[in-house]
């Protein structure tokens, strides 16, 4: 009777420990609409899921997923469908959508992400609802330092993506269509901004609040860089022009 009891003890808590290394991330629907709420066709959305590795010292993240691109819809809907992951009982969280980049190449805008952790928003740029399922976006093309902002944020994307193997089908063939965009981009800003001056950036917050020293440290690299790279065309080839070279040779 004692050896039944026991295993049935066993039987149980393996059951649970196997419950608790399984969790479902239920399927999400993500609007993106533009400032005046016009809903945005064809923006990409590149996700992944991610938790929390629970350690002595400091808590650490560890990726349940690779990444995943999709596009919004006419409607400005992008369906995130539902998935399963097994995680470490006890030791890690259950993994979480985590949005990486929102890119909306009408409005030059691939600033936004949506953190797992919580709405983040950043006015001039975009706005995340509280519930993270509604996106805002503001053009950018009026702003060279934002616009260029989208560039460096896609081709980081770019590299994460061209450098690891993907099965999914859908997002080899939307991470071709965002490297088109990538060359678009670059070929956009330089015709509207490659013979126009760049202006002194404002100063950080960091700095603002520091010794003045910092701050005539901080005047000094400016007048360098400005010096050195008088125009956003300057700026903008020696920033992306390699790298859109690369990717110039690969459509060849």
């Amino acid at each position: 009777m004692r050896r039944r009891n026991a295993m049935r003890v066993l039987i149980v808590a393996l059951a649970i420990l196997i419950a608790a290394s399984v969790s479902i991330r239920f399927g999400r629907t993500i609007t993106i609409a533009d400032a005046r709420g016009a809903p945005v066709a064809g923006a990409y959305v590149a996700y992944h899921d991610e938790g929390t590795t629970y350690a002595v010292v400091e808590a650490l993240t560890y990726l349940a997923s690779g990444q995943t691109v999709a596009k919004s819809d006419a409607a400005g809907r992008v369906a995130i469908p539902w998935a399963v992951h097994s995680h470490l009982p006890l030791v890690q969280s259950a993994p979480q959508l985590n949005v990486d980049l929102i890119y909306a190449p009408s409005l030059h805008n691939g600033l936004a992400w949506v953190s797992r952790l919580g709405a983040v928003s950043r006015p001039g740029e975009f706005q995340v609802s509280d519930d993270r399922r509604d996106i805002r976006l503001e053009d950018l093309s009026g702003d060279p330092e934002k616009w260029q902002g989208t560039l460096m944020n896609l081709g980081s994307l770019l590299g994460r993506l061209t450098s690891r193997p993907t099965s999914d089908d859908r997002t080899s063939a939307l991470t071709q269509e965002l490297i088109d965009r990538f060359r678009s981009e670059y070929a956009a800003i330089l015709d509207r901004y490659g013979d126009v001056p760049r202006t002194p950036p404002v100063m950080p917050a960091a700095v603002v609040n520091d010794t003045d020293r910092e701050k005539q440290a901080w005047h000094a690299m400016v007048e360098k860089d400005l010096a050195a790279r008088p125009l956003w065309g300057d700026e903008l080839r020696r920033r992306f022009a390699t790298e859109v070279d690369v990717y110039n040779r690969r459509a060849r």
